[in-house]
């Protein structure tokens, strides 16, 4: 009579596995932290949530501040930028390229608004807090000025890359982040955009 052997896990099979508990931990981890802040999140809590134990969790992440950076990393989204960039690159006009820059920047900053607001809250609370939650952000704006730079060189923009970069940046998270002044427009996405875009290029002094 023949013995039906044990299937044994393949690596692949293993590698997924950890893959998936290891998401799964970071998604519990954003759920917490937005709700609570950094010092509101417990490991225990995290490990609950995501349905493993504290054990594994500190296997993966070690502590819970590296627990915290991997989090925000893993949600951040400066990593898309440089795709952005390069499909905005192939426009034909500076405006088309800053309302393309713009749109897809305004999605990333709403889809992760709550990791935003939260931050914002904590480093008002504790300046010297977790500091790895500016590293998108600041990634960010320093890949806007050298972007900033190849349109100045261009002859495309005049000004200051740095500020032009900063005050940009600026316009875009003041229509995400403060609702409140923007409650009354009601009109498509894209032409809120346009309009933020011609302000920005040509400012609304009377020439």
């Amino acid at each position: 009579m023949e013995v039906a052997s044990a299937r044994v896990p393949r690596a692949v099979d293993l590698k997924a596995g950890v893959e998936d508990t290891r998401l799964r931990i970071l998604a519990a981890t954003r759920t917490l932290y937005a709700s609570k802040g950094s010092r509101g999140t417990t490991t225990r809590e995290v490990a609950i949530l995501a349905g493993v134990n504290e054990a594994t969790l500190f296997r993966h992440f070690g502590t819970k501040t590296l627990l915290l950076t991997a989090m925000l990393e893993h949600y951040s989204a400066y990593r898309e930028l440089p795709e952005i960039l390069s499909r905005a690159k192939a426009l034909p006009t500076i405006e088309e390229r800053l309302v393309e820059i713009a749109m897809a920047t305004i999605e990333q900053m709403r889809n992760r608004e709550d990791l935003i607001r939260v931050s914002m809250a904590e480093e008002l609370a504790n300046p010297a807090g977790l500091s790895c939650a500016w590293r998108a952000p600041s990634e960010t704006l320093r890949m806007l000025v050298e972007w900033f730079e190849t349109q100045t060189v261009a002859n495309n923009m005049r000004g200051e890359p740095g500020w032009l970069a900063r005050a940009f940046m600026s316009l875009l998270f003041s229509f995400v982040m403060a609702r409140k002044i923007w409650a009354g427009i009601d009109e498509p996405l894209e032409r809120s955009v346009t309009n933020l875009v011609e302000i920005f290029l040509n400012g609304a002094r009377v020439r």
